[in-house]
């Protein structure tokens, strides 16, 4: 067990398209740049298996990318990643946090992780038009640089922590996806997305409310061309709805843990899809 370094990026990423997963080069340098990432590797140098652990301020930080190649699963591999990054965690003081399937669920609730909300991942190869009316009052409009520090301060309240480099990184990855809301005068809303390996993400989705959120996920959708990936709160049941209409299949479900709580950190009646489980 080693720090994960820049040079792991192409083996990282040879790692998580065997597992199937969405992450691009750009995913890792920004989580290697960004968090304490670990690396576990042969007496030869071969990477066999990845771990993030991604800070947020002084209240919690996201377990994530647990990674083991095939023929080292079932080893004890990825219970000494997780004994690590909880360690990390305790030394820095911080909640640990993470998204687990509903596979890894029950190997993390022996660990003392909780239950906070549920979440499912979806996926579209073709895209259905689906169209949500602009609530009245509210103009949407693409976010653009000079929008960052309004942005990562009306996020910061429904995230629970602030994310500005998060959330820069992302709207630089597809800028022309980046898209604000503002009823008279002030944000209300906003959605960013990304590329990715497999399809494009969307997330976060974060509004003031459900009306707004479906507006704004249209007018995304609008400016994507082929598959869609999103990972949706379930209790946004209207927004599930539109979801559907578009052609979104689910492929999984996750739920969100926190270690030795259950309160959510962040506001879940504004927060209706999230980044994706690598970054909360």
């Amino acid at each position: 067990l080693r720090p994960f370094a820049i040079g792991d990026i192409e083996a990282a990423c040879a790692l998580n398209a065997e597992a199937g997963w969405n992450q691009v080069a750009a995913d890792w340098r920004y989580m290697a740049e960004s968090g304490q990432g670990v690396a576990v590797e042969t007496v030869d140098g071969h990477l066999i298996a990845t771990g993030m652990l991604l800070p947020y301020g002084d209240r919690f930080a996201w377990i994530a990318m647990i990674l083991v190649s095939p023929n080292w699963q079932r080893r004890g591999v990825a219970s000494m990643i997780m004994r690590h990054c909880l360690e990390r965690c305790a030394e820095l003081g911080v909640v640990a946090g993470l998204d687990a399937t509903e596979q890894g669920r029950p190997v993390y609730l022996p660990l003392g992780f909780r239950d906070v909300y549920s979440l499912s991942r979806l996926s579209v190869d073709r895209l259905r038009p689906v169209t949500a009316p602009m609530p009245d009052g509210v103009t949407m409009r693409p976010m653009t640089a000079a929008d960052s520090a309004a942005v990562a301060a009306y996020d910061a309240a429904v995230f629970g922590a602030g994310r500005a480099a998060v959330l820069d990184h992302l709207r630089g990855r597809c800028p022309e996806l980046a898209l604000l809301a503002e009823r008279d005068g002030a944000l209300a809303g906003y959605v960013l997305a990304r590329d990715g390996r497999l399809a494009t993400q969307v997330g976060p989705l974060v509004a003031d409310d459900e009306a707004l959120a479906q507006a704004l996920l249209s007018g995304v959708l609008q400016r994507i061309r082929g598959p869609v990936f999103l990972d949706l709160a379930d209790r946004h049941e209207a927004l599930r709805k539109l979801v559907d209409q578009a052609g979104f299949q689910r492929q999984r479900g996750y739920v969100r843990m926190l270690l030795d709580r259950d309160p959510p950190l962040d506001d879940p009646a504004r927060s209706f899809i999230i980044t994706g489980p690598e970054f909360a």
